[in-house]
Formats: structure tokens, C-alpha cells, sequence
């Protein structure tokens, strides 16, 4: 058991430090070269994209008189034997940033915000009770989102997580679910008109994108790059066509990426065009608004997706994204291995449910209903013998 458990670790070691070797001279051509690559010469990548520079480098900006929102929910499921209860809690936090150093904070709806409870006794599949609680979620946010904006109209509103709803949140359309999934469709298109009303700039930043589309493009312009003789010398030995295809947007950028540089911005549409879940045509404009980068905000950790949402429906001006980025930038510098804006993580901390406060709404049902763990848990979550 042990040799066999050796030999396999072993041949993941090797796999590692290839990829991890690949990455690495990888990167040190691409840094070399980035700054002469010109966007604009692949006509089917500029289509979809607003600016012809592979990076640009932001410059940090000063904070004061600014307000700027960040904006998080929290999601914790329970089942038991005859139903399932689905626990959301969402809060947007304001940071006011005046002439002295430090911002005042407020909280919305207020510092420590309720659980809010829902019962579910619908017969459902598993994969509709998990489209319905992460709905529950999001239609939570985006509530707290409308009211902040009516209520404090901040410069920048910093919604973690995608601006767009994850295609696997969409339920069929004969669901009984559908009916939650229109409620958000709409609550997504309130935000979106209020934002552009308010005149505040919405951003979606995403902590763990899975995101290839990067990597898509730079597959699609590198082996035009390469014919260059000095650039296909450097490149030499790099098996980069391997490495993109089996790296995430993230992973590739920060082979190039410096602290304090953004990628070049292309259109979320672009992405939704190979989906096999498609958005409907109404909601679909709305997708061709959202834009996207990537911005190295600390030195040690994964370039950050950020998605805006532009003024109108065809394009949006890179001065006004730099602009934002420059503010984004000063709040998520704190650390250098952790680079997350600091508005979405007191919002995070505030939303989060913890295991005592979950404990506590059983606790309650328990006392209120008679009922016990024994008669409420499934079989499998009161296994006596470990399983």
C-alpha cells in the first residue's frame, strides 16, 4: 500500500514541477514580449474586445471622498427526512472614505443582518433544490444591491461574484423553479438599470474564476506571434499550446501579470457563445453590457476577474474601467498573498452563517415542534457507526 501510495505521489510530484517549469519559462517570454503585441492585427479576438494592448498598468489612486460598496451573501442548506430548509443572509457594506486616513462604515441592512428562512417541501431533485437555494442567494444580493444604490448612491458597488447568473443556475423552463429563476432575471435587470441611472459604477469581482477565455485567445493569436524569429527562439522548447489548454484564465495571467496590471478587456457575451445553456435574447443583451479584465491587485496571489457593467449597450470607455481599477486597487493591497478588496471582505465576514447560528434555527424548530434529530435528520446524517 505504501510503495504504491509513493509511486503515485511521486509520478503527481513530476506532473507538478512540469507544469510548474512549463509556467515559468512561459511567462518569461510572454513578459518579454507583451508590450509588442498589438490586439488589433487579429481581427476574429478584436471583435470582442475594446483595447489593443495585451496589459496596461494602473496606477493606484487616492481614496478620499469616495464611497464605495461591497456587497455579499451567505448560503447554508439543511435537509432533513420531509423537507429541506434553505438559510440566506446578504449585506452591503459602505465604506466612506473622507481627507483623514481610515473610512467611516455603514451597514446595510444593518451590522449584523437576519437569517432569513425558507422551507422547502416541494418533491425537487437535487439539482433544482440547489438551483433554488443558489437563486435564494443571489435574489437576496440583489435586493440589498437595489436599496443601497436608492439609499447612498456609492461611486463603485463591489458585488462578489459574477455580475451574470452561472448558466447552471438556470432551470429548465417546465421546473417549478423556473418561476424564482424570472424573479431574479428580473431583480438582475432593475439593478442593472438603476446602476446606469445612479450613475454608479457596478462591478462583479470574482474570487475563483474558472474562466478559459484568456487562454482561449492567446491559443488563437500565439502561433501567429511565434513567427517572428526572435520570439520563436525564446519560445523554443515551451510546450505553451499544452499548458493553455490545460490552464485557467488565472493561472496564465499570472505568469505575465505584474502587481498593479490589468489584462486586456473583452466582452462576457463573448464567453456565452459556446454555452450550452444560452441566455434568452432579452437577458442576453444585458450580457453584451458586461465587460471584463483581469487585474493583479497583490504580488503573491491569482490576478482577480472583474467584471463592469457599461453606460450603454455597445461599448465602454477604458478610462472609465482604469479609473475604477485605480480605486480597486489601494483596497486590496493589504497583503501581499491575499488581494481581495477590503469592502467585500467585511461583507464576506458579516455574511457568512456560521455552524452556531445554524445549530441555533434547529435547535429552535426542534423546540417548537416536538420534534427530535432522530425524526428530523436523514438516515445517512445519523449513522452511528461513522459512514
Amino acid at each position: 500500500m505504501e510503495r504504491t501510495l509513493d509511486k503515485m505521489l511521486s509520478k503527481l510530484v513530476e506532473e507538478i514541477e512540469h507544469i510548474e517549469v512549463t509556467k515559468t519559462r512561459f511567462g518569461e517570454v510572454l513578459r518579454n514580449v507583451k508590450k509588442r503585441i498589438d490586439l488589433s492585427k487579429f481581427p476574429a479576438v478584436a471583435s470582442n474586445i475594446i483595447d489593443m494592448q495585451l496589459t496596461t498598468k494602473i496606477k493606484p489612486t487616492t481614496l478620499s471622498g469616495l464611497r464605495i460598496v461591497g456587497v455579499d451573501g451567505g448560503l447554508v442548506r439543511k435537509r432533513f427526512r420531509s423537507m429541506d430548509l434553505i438559510l440566506t443572509k446578504s449585506i452591503a457594506v459602505i465604506f466612506h472614505f473622507g481627507p483623514e486616513e481610515g473610512p467611516t462604515v455603514d451597514f446595510f441592512p444593518e451590522a449584523f443582518p437576519e437569517l432569513k428562512i425558507r422551507p422547502l417541501m416541494l418533491t425537487l431533485s437535487s439539482v433544482e433544490i440547489d438551483q433554488l437555494a443558489s437563486l435564494e442567494r443571489i435574489a437576496a444580493e440583489l435586493r440589498v444591491t437595489l436599496s443601497v444604490l436608492e439609499e447612498f448612491r456609492p461611486y463603485l458597488i463591489l458585488f462578489d461574484g459574477s455580475l451574470f447568473y452561472h448558466p447552471r443556475d438556470r432551470p429548465q423552463s417546465g421546473s417549478i423553479v423556473y418561476e424564482k429563476f424570472q424573479e431574479v432575471l428580473a431583480l438582475y435587470k432593475q439593478l442593472y438599470t438603476k446602476a446606469r441611472k445612479k450613475q454608479s459604477i457596478l462591478v462583479g469581482i470574482v474570487k475563483d474564476s474558472r474562466s478559459t477565455r484568456v487562454a482561449t485567445t492567446m491559443g488563437e493569436i500565439l502561433p501567429h506571434i511565434i513567427r517572428k524569429p526572435e520570439i520563436f527562439k525564446m519560445m523554443q522548447g515551451v510546450d505553451y499550446r499544452w499548458l493553455l489548454g490545460i490552464s485557467r484564465d488565472c493561472d496564465i495571467l499570472d505568469t505575465f501579470l505584474e502587481e498593479g496590471e490589468r489584462s486586456f478587456v473583452f466582452r462576457y457575451s463573448s464567453e456565452l457563445q459556446h454555452s450550452t445553456n444560452n441566455p434568452s435574447e432579452d437577458i442576453f443583451s444585458w450580457a453584451s453590457s458586461i465587460w471584463v479584465t483581469y487585474l493583479k491587485t497583490a504580488r503573491d496571489d491569482l490576478p482577480l476577474r472583474i467584471e463592469f457593467l457599461s453606460d450603454d449597450e455597445d461599448d465602454i470607455d477604458t478610462q472609465k474601467i482604469d479609473a475604477a481599477l485605480s480605486a480597486i486597487l489601494p483596497l486590496s493591497s493589504q497583503h501581499p498573498e491575499y488581494g481581495i478588496p477590503t469592502p467585500i471582505l467585511e461583507a464576506d465576514a458579516r455574511a457568512k452563517i456560521t455552524v452556531n447560528e445554524t445549530r441555533l434555527v434547529i435547535d429552535r424548530l426542534m423546540a417548537l415542534s416536538g420534534l427530535t434529530y432522530i425524526s428530523l435528520e436523514k438516515r445517512r446524517s445519523r449513522n452511528p457507526f461513522g459512514g
